[in-house]
């Protein structure tokens, strides 16, 4: 990571003639004292096994944030917003900060659409994150799928470069990718989504008060947290992925009473 960071700050420092503004997301090395450089990142402050880790990353974080000219944060100015702690720390860096509200890729493409559409599936399993993790979750839905109630679809989250298959078993479609208008309308034609509780996967599905559960990557704090924070707030439903079956996926989805922030 130190290495990126250097590499993206010469970089930079050879190439800097050539911007007015830089905009990073989430790259800590550029940053340049005569150009106007704008950070984004929801996380301003990194959940760890131990508090003393914490604290720990977040100085050596804000040693570079406070190397540019302003930080912009995807979520929400009340708190808890979407991220909570991460994005509202009690210790905010000393450049300018705004809350500039959930970044989607849905957020025109809803815009255009003027009907609900009819519900056609009770789960989309929207599938994504680093191997193994993925194809294990991808293995235990679909082992389990003679046990799905009624008739729901998954996506499997794999390179779009492949070529799409669409495949059914028992009551369970499987799609290897969607994207754009076609995910949004499965996503809509859905009553419940089970996902990762991926930061960016939260921005997308939020804000269209879709009944989720959540099912956060095996190891991944930040993951893990998010899912607990929206589950405390009856905004979402948090399984764990070694405990992860259909059955008991059923059980919860049913009895939840889901409340969605306005």
């Amino acid at each position: 990571m130190a290495l990126a960071i250097y590499k993206e700050h010469r970089w930079l420092q050879t190439n800097a003639n050539a911007f007015d503004h830089v905009i990073s997301d989430n790259r800590y090395g550029l940053f340049h004292a005569r150009l106007k450089t704008t950070f984004i990142t929801h996380q301003l402050f990194v959940k760890a096994p131990f508090t003393w880790a914490e604290r720990a990353i977040q100085k050596v974080q804000y040693y570079f944030i406070h190397k540019f000219s302003e930080c912009w944060i995807p979520d929400m100015l009340g708190y808890p917003g979407f991220a909570a702690d991460l994005s509202h720390p009690a210790i905010m860096p000393n450049i300018p900060v705004t809350y500039i509200g959930p970044l989607s890729q849905f957020s025109i493409l809803k815009n255009a659409s003027t009907t609900a559409l009819p519900i056609k599936y009770k789960y989309c399993f929207l599938l994504s994150g680093p191997e193994p993790q993925r194809s294990m979750l991808q293995h235990i839905i679909e082992s389990e799928a003679h046990q799905l109630q009624s008739a729901s679809i998954l996506i499997e989250g794999r390179p779009s470069d492949l070529p799409n298959h669409y495949e059914i078993k028992d009551s369970l479609t499987k799609l290897r990718y969607a994207c754009g208008q076609d995910l949004l309308d499965i996503i809509l034609q859905s009553e419940f989504v089970v996902c990762r509780s991926g930061y960016s996967t939260l921005m997308e599905l939020l804000p269209l008060h879709k009944k989720m559960i959540l099912v956060p990557t095996p190891g991944q704090t930040e993951q893990e947290y998010l899912a607990t924070s929206l589950a405390n707030q009856q905004m979402a439903v948090m399984m764990d992925q070694s405990t992860f079956d259909v059955v008991t996926l059923n059980e919860k989805a049913d009895k939840h009473c889901f409340i969605f922030a306005s």
